[in-house]
Formats: structure tokens, sequence, C-alpha cells
């Protein structure tokens, strides 16, 4: 005797579970496969009866009907004042967008006008005060350099102060012409490193700066030691001085202190000098005037055009969530109509998801008991379920 297919439970009413316990969208599939020997030519039927379902579990009763109306509408009030917040927001940045726009169009006419006008006039009178300060702080230092380089490197000559030798040359002319070229080329040292800080200034390297300024003290405080202890040690030997030279005597020492005031003090002095005459003379020339200013120009109008940009981004970002909330606002008020006329909002992410259920059981079964052409089965379902669910949110969006 053939056996007679199981019937199938009716899924349309609000009470699925007359057998006694509750059929699951998997477990219907796998009962739809069984009673249609996996045929998916009636599938339509069963995939009608789950969407009935899916229905009548998302009706409510006159109460609960209300307080989902309620709800949508506090949503939509939240949506709207949201929407009226970003809508202000973008006519701010709007506006801000706009000023730079302006400005940028500024700052262009600004640059043009630049290269049209002639340079403009140049005071030359700190100039020439500077050039002269200048040579005459630099004929000092080697002068001072000179001096106190032969007496540090030689002894302190017997009645000077030893960085005030008048007779240096002379002094060192019978020593031989090393020691002469040595004094000569002392102080190129120190102007050298002059000249370093003007470029080290130029280029803002302000910790290459420090070391030299270091270096300057260290080398300034080594030939104050040097020249205060000869002079002490001249007049010890003349009888001048009760006791011999001690390390601690140079901070008591006067000789220590002028050579540094003298020698360090006035070339820092020297080099911020230089390094103006150099800066001035590179600024009065007006090709380099000119480049300077026009260099100027366009790195403000770099910089607007970043503003720009970020304030375009921001525009952009401010319309996206703008078109979000508006579909958000869009759907909300077809849901709140939908549920006042009685029609029922479908969730159409949530009907996919039981519709994948009911045929999770329907591929299970057809596995289980007809393993030979399996696929061939499964893939007729398939293309039939994908027909059915197309054709259902087809309508759906035309009911809504």
């Amino acid at each position: 005797m053939d056996q007679q297919p199981e019937p199938l439970p009716d899924l349309s009413t609000d009470n699925p579970s007359s057998q006694g316990w509750k059929v699951t969208y998997q477990h219907y599939g796998r009962l739809a496969a069984k009673n249609m020997n996996a045929n998916a030519g009636n599938l339509d039927s069963s995939l009608d009866n789950i969407y009935e379902r899916f229905l009548s579990e998302q009706r409510l009763d006159g109460e609960g009907l209300k307080q989902r109306i309620k709800m949508l509408r506090e949503e939509l009030l939240q949506k709207k004042n949201q929407k009226e917040g970003l809508s202000s927001t973008l006519i701010t940045v709007g506006q801000q967008k706009e000023a730079v726009d302006n400005k940028i169009e500024q700052l262009e006419i600004e640059k043009v006008n630049l290269k049209d006008t002639e340079a403009p006039a140049i005071d030359y009178l700190p100039f020439v005060i500077g050039i002269f300060i200048t040579l005459l702080l630099t004929c000092y230092l080697f002068v001072f350099y000179s001096s106190s380089g032969y007496s540090a490197f030689y002894g302190v000559k017997q009645g000077s102060l030893g960085f005030i030798n008048s007779n240096v040359f002379a002094d060192a002319k019978t020593k031989g012409g090393g020691v002469i070229a040595l004094i000569v080329l002392f102080p190129v040292i120190f102007l050298g490193m002059g000249f370093l800080i003007h470029d080290a200034l130029s280029k803002r390297k302000y910790l290459f700066i420090a070391a030299l300024l270091v270096f300057t003290f260290i080398a300034d405080g080594i030939i104050g030691y040097k020249i205060a202890q000869g002079v002490h040690d001249n007049a010890f030997n003349a009888g001048l001085a009760k006791d011999q030279w001690d390390f601690h005597m140079v901070f008591s020492d006067i000789n220590f202190y002028l050579v540094l005031a003298l020698g360090f003090v006035v070339y820092i002095i020297w080099g911020a000098l230089l390094h103006y005459v150099l800066h001035k003379n590179h600024e009065m020339q007006p090709d380099k005037a000119l480049e300077i200013r026009l260099d100027n120009m366009d790195r403000k109008i770099a910089d607007q055009r970043q503003v720009l940009l970020e304030h375009q981004t921001r525009i952009n970002e401010l319309k996206g969530q703008l078109a979000i909330i508006e579909n958000e606002l869009s759907e909300k008020e077809k849901d709140i109509i939908g549920y006042e006329n009685g029609v029922i909002p479908v969730n159409p992410s949530l009907l996919k998801s039981y519709i994948g259920e009911f045929m999770m059981g329907w591929y299970a079964y057809t596995n289980l008991m007809y393993p030979a052409d399996a696929n061939k089965r499964t893939l007729e379902a398939k293309d039939k379920q994908k027909e059915w669910l197309e054709k259902k949110l087809e309508s759906l969006s035309k009911e809504h």
C-alpha cells in the first residue's frame, strides 16, 4: 500500500501549533518538501503560506497598534528635529565655504596685483648702519681673538692684560711664520661660526645654533681661564700677589669675566648683526623681495584651499546624513499610514530571513531523500524561490 503524504499544518492561522507543538519555518520546509516529493513545481503555495504566517506575526491588537503608532510618531519627530539640526549646520558650513571661496579669490587678485606693482621704496639707512657696525665689530673680534689666542697659547706678556696686547704681531714675528699664521687664522674659526649661525637662523636649525654658542662659550671660558692665570702669575712673580694661582681663583678674577664679556657677549651681538645685514640685503633685492612676498601669498592660498577642502568634505557628509534621514522619514511616514489604514508594513529583510529558514528545511529533506539528483532539485527550488520573492517584493513596493 502506498504511504499517504503527511498533511501540511495551516500556517495562515494565528495558532500554527494545532498539533501540540509550534511549527518552525525550517520544519515546515521539510514537511512541504516531503509532501511534494521535493518537486519545486508547487513551491509557490508553500511560500504563500509562509508569507501569511509572517503577516499574522506582525499584526497587533488595538492597544498594541496605538502604542506602535505613538512610538513611530515620536521617532518621526526625533528624525525631523535631527534633520533640522543637520540642515542648519549645512547652511552654516556652506556660508563658511563661501567665505573661504571669497578669501581665495581675493588672495588671487592680490597676487596678480603684486606682480604688476613696482617694488616698494626701501629704507637703506638701517642697512648701512648695520653694515658699518658689523665691519667694526668684525675688526674688533679679529684683534681680540688674535691677542687673546696668542696669550692663551704662549703666555701673558708681562705688563699686559693678555687680551689687550698691542705688540701681538711683533711678538709673534719673533717666534716664526707658523705663529703669525696661527694668530691670523685663529679668529677665522669664530668668524666662520658666526656665519654658520646666520645660515642656521635662516633654516631654523635652533639646536645647531645652541651647539655653536655652547662651543664658543667653552672656548672663551678656556681662553679667559688661561689669561686670568697668566696675569695672576705675572703679579705673583712681581711680588704683587701673596698666593700662587689656584683653580678656584678664576671665579673671583675680573680678567676671566672681562674675556667672557668682551669676547662671548660681543660675539653674540656681532652674529645677530651679521644675520640682520645679510637677511636685509636679501630682502632689499627687488626680485628676491617679490619672490618672498609671492611665496607668502602662495602659502596663504594653499592654507585656504585646505580649509575649503575640509568644508566641502563636511558638506558632503552632511548631505549624506540628510539623505539617510529623508529616507528614514519617508519609511516611517509610510509605516504610520499603513498601520492607520490596516495595512501591515512589511520588513523585507525579516521576510527574506523567514523564507531562508523555510528553504533550509526544503534543501535538507531533498539532500537526504533524493541524493542522486539533489543538486538538480535544489537548483530548481532556488530559482522558484527567487522568482517568487522578487515578485512579492515588487508588489509590496507598489503597494507602499
